[in-house]
C-alpha cells in the first residue's frame, strides 16, 4: 500500500467527534509540552525524546505542565463561540481581557498586555481600536491571533467563514495583516485537516496556497508585505516553500528553521507549524518507531526550537484534527493542564457544528453582528 492510500485509509477511520477532540486537546498538549523549550536556540531530539519520555513515567513526580496564555485564550475563544452561538468580538474581548486579569502570569507579550488592559474597560466601544494603535498604529503581526484560532475551525462549516471571522478574531489583538492573515491560515488548515484532506497532502497543500492567494490580494496585505520588505504575497510564497521541502528526500531542522522560521512573528511560525504536520505524516529518522503521526509532529516541533510552545499548539490542533483523539498518548494528557476541560469544549463545539445549517447563524441579533469598523471585505 502506497504512503497516500495509507494515510487515506487511517483518516477514513476517525470520526469527526474525535477529529474535534483531537484538535483542540492536541492544541493544548503541544502548548503544554513546547513550554519546556521555548526561546532556546539548540535543541538536540535527544533532549526532546527524554523530555516527552519523562510524561510516560509517573515516579518521576514532576506534576503537572501548566499552559501558557495560547490555550489560554483558545479557552476564550472557544467559550466565546459556545455561548454566543458563533463570533461575537465584544464578548470574545471581555473574555480576553478578563481571563487576564484572573491569571496575568500566563506568559503574555509586552504588547498585548497593553492590549488586554484597554480592552478591560468598560467605556471602550471600538474593542478593535486597542489592537489598532499599537506600534504606531502599524499594528502587531505576531502569532498570538494564530495560536488561540483553532476554535473557529471548529465551529463554521463555510470555508469563507472560517477565513472571515479568523480574521475578525485575530484583529481583536493584531490588527496587521501579516498577524491576522497567519490565523486566517492557521484556521484554514485545521478546517481542512477536519475534512479529511491531509489524506492527500499535495492536494492540502495546494488547497491552502489557492485560499491564501485570494486573501492576500486584499490591498492592504499587498501594502503591508511592501512595507516590510516581504514578497507581495508573503504566505503563499511561504507555503510554496513548504512543497519544496516536502518533495526533498532529506531536509535538514536548519534548512527548515532557515527556510520557514521559528520566531513569534505568524509569518515565521504559522506555516512552520503546517510544515511539520505534514512532514511527519511519514515515519522519519531520528524519531521512535512506535510514535504515531501525532506525537512525530509534536517531537520535530520542539525540536525545532524558537517558539516552540506556540509553533508545537499550532501543529498539534492540525494534526489533531487529522489522527483524532485516540493519538494522543494518555500519559501525555494526564500531564498537561487543561487537557480535559479542552475535551468538553470540543465535544461542545461539535454540537454545535452539527445543529447548524449551512448558513451558519452567527449571532442572535443585529447588534451583535461584526461593527463597521471591521474591514469585512477583505475576507
Amino acid at each position: 500500500m502506497s504512503g497516500a492510500a495509507r494515510l487515506a485509509a487511517a483518516g477514513a477511520s476517525v470520526s469527526q467527534l474525535s477529529r474535534f477532540c483531537g484538535s483542540l486537546v492536541a492544541s493544548v498538549v503541544g502548548d503544554c509540552v513546547g513550554g519546556e523549550f521555548e526561546g532556546a536556540e539548540d535543541v538536540p531530539l535527544d533532549r526532546v525524546l527524554q523530555h516527552l519520555s519523562g510524561l510516560e513515567d509517573e515516579t518521576r513526580g514532576d506534576g503537572i505542565l501548566q499552559y501558557s496564555d495560547d490555550t489560554a485564550m483558545m479557552r476564550c475563544v472557544a467559550q466565546s463561540l459556545l455561548t454566543r452561538m458563533g463570533f461575537d468580538e465584544q464578548d470574545m474581548a471581555r473574555r480576553f481581557a478578563k481571563e487576564y486579569s484572573l491569571a496575568p502570569g500566563r506568559g503574555y507579550g509586552a504588547g498585548v498586555v497593553q492590549v488586554l488592559r484597554k480592552l478591560a474597560s468598560p467605556q471602550l466601544s471600538d474593542v478593535f481600536q486597542p489592537a489598532r494603535a499599537q506600534f504606531g498604529g502599524r499594528g502587531s503581526f505576531g502569532n498570538g491571533g494564530a495560536m488561540r484560532a483553532a476554535p473557529i475551525a471548529l465551529v463554521y462549516r463555510n470555508i469563507a467563514d472560517v477565513r472571515k471571522y479568523a480574521g475578525f478574531g485575530a484583529m481583536l489583538t493584531h490588527s496587521c495583516s501579516l498577524g491576522y492573515n497567519g490565523a486566517v491560515l492557521q484556521a484554514l488548515a485545521v478546517h481542512l485537516s477536519l475534512q479529511g484532506d491531509l489524506a492527500l497532502p499535495q492536494n492540502f497543500i495546494n488547497k491552502l496556497i489557492l485560499e491564501m492567494e485570494e486573501v492576500e490580494k486584499d490591498e492592504t496585505a499587498r501594502s503591508d508585505a511592501k512595507v516590510l520588505n516581504l514578497a507581495e504575497f508573503p504566505y503563499c510564497a511561504r507555503l510554496h516553500r513548504v512543497k519544496e521541502l516536502m518533495e526533498k528526500n532529506s531536509v535538514s531542522i536548519e534548512e527548515v528553521i532557515l527556510e520557514l522560521g521559528n520566531g513569534i512573528a505568524a509569518l515565521e511560525s504559522v506555516p512552520t507549524a503546517i510544515f511539520c504536520v505534514l512532514h511527519c505524516l511519514e515515519p522519519r529518522e531520528g524519531l521512535p518507531e512506535h510514535y504515531g503521526g501525532l506525537e512525530r509532529t509534536i517531537a520535530y516541533s520542539l525540536a525545532l526550537g524558537g517558539d516552540t510552545d506556540t509553533i508545537a499548539c499550532m501543529a498539534g490542533a492540525i494534526a489533531g484534527a487529522h489522527y483524532g483523539i485516540s493519538a494522543i498518548p494518555q500519559s501525555w494528557l494526564k500531564r498537561c493542564e487543561g487537557a480535559e476541560e479542552a475535551h468538553h469544549l470540543a465535544e461542545r463545539l461539535y454540537k454545535l457544528y452539527i445543529t447548524q445549517t449551512e448558513e451558519v447563524r452567527v449571532t442572535t441579533s443585529d447588534s451583535d453582528q461584526p461593527r463597521d469598523c471591521h474591514p469585512s471585505e477583505k475576507y
